[in-house]
């Protein structure tokens, strides 16, 4: 616990040597930490909140991010949302290997253009140790466009964070890991607004039974479900096998099958 309480302290170190910061904020725990350590470092006044809001967010996500924010946040700390059109970015749209970098880099650049409206120069990412171990085609936008990054250069990794975020009476320091929907569409495969409804649709369906941090991805014959692994079984029992069927053959989604890898 030392070496961790040490590691907050060079976060909140490194933050406190700008006089005003922007945190790329999302809602999950990496953001919100980060955004709760800068205010503590600098003054709610000196920080501000930019979320980054466009259809590949879920309207379940990107509700949850607001109530996260109203929770743990003063009135004082700023939150601009940044309204993004990603489907009219054909690069994005054609979905090759590099998409996160197209679009990373396409909504930092816009954040930084709305910073500049409250005189703030600074942005900083919630990227940490164990990122860099995938491979991260955003990061390489992240760099380019010369971001922070304090959890690496603190050496924080994904379980302190949230070992942190719970000392700090954060609520959803133990929320599973999210993404845009653009994610659970396999590389070469259009991105369109229908599949991503139907996504979304999907995911919806599977939170009202309980199992939240899903993933549904459909495929060309078949559509991959993955829930946390702690659920594996419950997943499987009669009820929610048939429920989860019948829904997903509604939306015209290819027979599903259970990742046994889970989340």
């Amino acid at each position: 616990m030392a070496v961790i309480e040490q590691k907050y302290t060079r976060l909140l170190s490194l933050l406190a040597g700008y006089d005003k910061i922007a945190v790329a904020y999302s809602g999950g725990i990496d953001s919100t930490l980060l955004l709760h350590s800068a205010q503590t470092a600098l003054g709610a006044a000196n920080v501000i909140a930019l979320y980054a809001v466009s259809n590949l967010n879920s309207q379940i996500s990107i509700e949850a991010t607001r109530q996260t924010f109203k929770k743990h946040f003063p009135k004082e700390l700023r939150i601009r949302e940044v309204e993004l059109f990603p489907l009219t970015w054909k690069e994005v749209v054609t979905n090759t290997d590099e998409r996160c970098y197209f679009c990373k880099k396409r909504m930092y650049t816009a954040l930084r253009s709305t910073m500049a409206i409250d005189n703030c120069y600074t942005l900083a990412d919630g990227t940490n140790i164990d990122d860099l171990k995938e491979r991260r085609p955003g990061l390489r936008a992240i760099r380019e466009l010369h971001v922070l990054t304090p959890y690496i250069d603190a050496g924080l990794t994904k379980q302190e964070i949230r070992t942190i975020a719970k000392m700090q009476g954060l609520t959803n320091f133990d929320l599973p890991s999210n993404s845009c929907l653009a994610t659970r569409i396999a590389v070469g495969k259009v991105i369109d607004q229908q599949t991503l409804d139907v996504i979304e649709l999907a995911e919806q369906f599977l939170h009202s039974l309980g199992f939240h941090g899903c993933r549904v991805r459909p495929k060309n014959d078949v559509t991959v479900v993955e829930v946390q692994s702690s659920q594996l079984g419950e997943f499987i029992e009669r009820s929610n096998r048939i429920e989860v069927q019948h829904y997903f053959q509604s939306l015209h989604l290819p027979p599903v099958a259970l990742s046994l890898k889970g989340r």
